[in-house]
């Protein structure tokens, strides 16, 4: 994570942080594209058993994370885990997910665009970047304690969740950007 203030000047950076949460909505997506054919489903992020992968449907339709501006459905998402709940395989959503808003609302923070960068070969790895920056426009500071990413299927409205990581607390001034990058990364 890094996060700027209101003159771009970056006032904390994470650094590389290991991600550990995979949930199980993951992987069973990722089955569903190793298995043919087959259609499954997981919970989303309201608790219901929804379809994660529906056989037939192309894989365009499938697992989108590549939000737009002001989409909080889908995408990196970042909450407040006012309810501080522990990272588990069996998480299907972020304890208290923080909402767009591009009019300074409370509570809320503005969501720019999820930027995707192609797999590349970095040195021994090989890594995909997922990212997304979040301005907090209130009037007061916003904590972000969560992070994740949520998938979406074209086909329905019904977001699952993917990833989902408990962070050290970052406190989000007025003005001031938090930008949440994922790598995903295989390592021979």
């Amino acid at each position: 994570m890094v996060k700027r203030n209101a003159k771009n000047e970056v006032v904390m950076d994470s650094g590389l942080v290991p991600c550990d949460s995979f949930v199980l909505q993951f992987l069973k997506l990722i089955r569903c594209e190793m298995v043919y054919p087959d259609s499954m489903k997981a919970k989303d992020i309201a608790n219901t058993d929804q379809w994660i992968y529906v056989y037939g449907q192309g894989v365009s339709y499938l697992g989108r994370v590549d939000a737009g501006i002001g989409a909080d459905t889908y995408g990196v998402v970042v909450g407040t885990n006012a309810g501080n709940t522990p990272e588990d395989n069996a998480n299907y959503k972020l304890d208290t997910q923080i909402l767009h808003s591009a009019t300074g609302e409370a509570g809320k923070m503005n969501h720019q665009a999820v930027v995707m960068v192609a797999p590349s070969v970095v040195g021994g790895n090989v890594d995909m970047t997922v990212s997304r920056p979040f301005i907090n426009e209130t009037s007061g500071v916003i904590t972000v304690k969560e992070i994740g990413i949520y998938c979406r299927q074209t086909f329905d409205t019904h977001s699952h969740c993917l990833l989902r990581d408990v962070v050290t607390p970052q406190g989000v001034n007025p003005a001031e950007t938090l930008s949440v990058t994922y790598t995903l990364r295989t390592t021979v």
